[in-house]
């Protein structure tokens, strides 16, 4: 008997610990990842760069780069709820389903995109409230203003990805990301620091003069547009003009898109009130100097290798939710979802060891002044730390939203970010003086909350009884 109960508690250990479907999870989620990661490369490159010109240079572009990308996530969840559309339209082996809620994806993702050109161009008049020297303020400016030009190619890749991924037809977006990534590389090396061309026939051809942070932006914008443009194309191959048709366009249908924005909006709001909440804690922290800036922006750039491979992750856990559930097996997509938040814990818990190690040099990568680098170590261990937190709250966020269950998370986040997140930050760095890694200490806090919160939604099932369709 006593053997019997020990080796029933091994078996129930060894359950606990090990990941099932591992295989298939990480067969969608891997090359999700690396769409995913070569996305965040093209501001990650940028960011590098910028930081050999100046480190006015590099706090105006990671500003710059917060600022489009708040105001970007107003729509990106929107746009990306088509995924969750198309996911479960495939799990009921629904094809013209699938075709008709990408083309409202796309209609969607236009007025969206233009929408953000005109933020991007007016932008200047909200820079002074951020009060952050004039010389940066004019380099955001610069770099938003020709970062938003792709603004309408950003949102409709997040539906045609949706259009894929919803389908695990998932290397198409990777392969799409490789290209736009060496495309964003050469122009960036091009544009940042100029060249002086070259002699053909009497006259010197691609001659640039150095344009610093305008370069990068306009080098970024034309990587994004090269990466829709080769979604497009896959999604007219032959085989799918034959299966879905979506050379053919539909008409729009207010009924749809009422329901797509039903289920979107607060995941748009949700994505919109995080960044939102992260763009005032930017602010606050570059009211300290362009030093603490540049400093924290390279640790957003330090957690964008958390962040995109969890959220491949968490993407895959989204499709296969929404696979399952639109084959009415909801008990299959909780069985999923706990794989993932597994898989998910095993890969924060690896990097957070890695980070830690590397902390004394990994600042390196991104910037040589002395001032910044001074900070890095124990920023670096901060960053450890939140992205664990970061990455619960992301598997949760993406398992919710493949179901449908939007509204939770949004009324999450809006309590948390905007009742504690950004008042903390503001008491932490304006009342109290403290320096940026105090602040990221409070992040981190806010972000456990945040991620305990949604895991608890998860768990309690709530979101198995929710249909988009209705």
């Amino acid at each position: 008997m006593t053997l019997n109960t020990t080796e029933r508690h091994r078996n129930s250990l060894r359950d606990v610990v090990a990941v099932h479907h591992g295989r298939e999870i990480l067969a969608l989620a891997t090359p999700t990842i690396l769409a995913m990661l070569s996305q965040t490369l093209m501001w990650t490159v940028d960011t590098a760069l910028l930081g050999r010109v100046n480190s006015v240079s590099l706090a105006a572009a990671g500003l710059g780069g917060m600022l489009t990308w708040a105001s970007y996530s107003l729509f990106n969840n929107l746009s990306r709820i088509t995924g969750t559309f198309v996911s479960q339209s495939h799990g009921k082996n629904d094809d013209p389903g699938v075709a008709h809620y990408a083309w409202q994806g796309l209609y969607i993702a236009l007025f969206s995109g233009l929408v953000l050109q005109v933020f991007g161009y007016f932008s200047y008049l909200l820079l002074p409230w951020t009060h952050n020297p004039p010389e940066v303020q004019t380099l955001t400016y610069t770099y938003i203003k020709w970062r938003s030009l792709s603004a309408v190619f950003t949102q409709a890749g997040f539906v045609l990805m949706g259009f894929f991924q919803g389908r695990r037809d998932v290397k198409i977006p990777m392969y799409a990301g490789i290209i736009g990534n060496v495309v964003n590389l050469v122009l960036d090396i091009w544009l940042i620091f100029g060249w002086s061309g070259f002699e053909l026939g009497g006259h010197t051809l691609l001659a640039v003069p150095a344009l610093g942070v305008k370069g990068a932006a306009m080098a970024t914008s034309c990587g994004v547009m090269v990466n829709t443009v080769a979604l497009v194309l896959w999604a007219l191959a032959p085989h799918l003009r034959h299966r879905y048709r979506l050379h053919l366009p539909r008409s729009l249908d207010r009924a749809a898109i009422g329901r797509m924005v039903r289920v979107g909006a607060p995941a748009a709001w949700e994505g919109f009130i995080d960044m939102g909440g992260f763009l005032m804690f930017t602010i606050f922290v570059g009211t300290t100097g362009a030093v603490p800036l540049a400093a924290s922006q390279i640790t957003i750039q330090l957690l964008s290798f958390s962040f995109m491979p969890l959220w491949g992750l968490t993407t895959a856990a989204s499709v296969l939710t929404g696979n399952w559930i639109g084959a009415r097996d909801p008990d299959m997509a909780a069985r999923y979802g706990r794989q993932t938040y597994k898989l998910g814990l095993y890969y924060s818990l690896s990097l957070a060891v890695v980070i830690v190690l590397l902390r004394h040099e990994i600042f390196r990568i991104f910037t040589g002044d002395p001032a910044v680098l001074a900070l890095g170590a124990g920023l670096a261990v901060t960053a450890a730390i939140f992205q664990i937190f970061d990455g619960l709250r992301m598997l949760s966020s993406g398992i919710l939203g493949g179901a449908g269950d939007t509204r939770f998370t949004m009324l999450v986040t809006l309590g948390l970010m905007w009742g504690l997140f950004i008042p903390l930050t503001w008491y932490l760095i304006v009342m109290r003086g403290g320096d940026v890694e105090t602040a990221w200490i409070g992040a981190s806090f806010c972000y456990l909350l945040q991620g305990l919160a949604l895991y608890r939604r998860f768990a309690s099932g709530r979101w198995r009884r929710i249909d988009i369709f209705r």
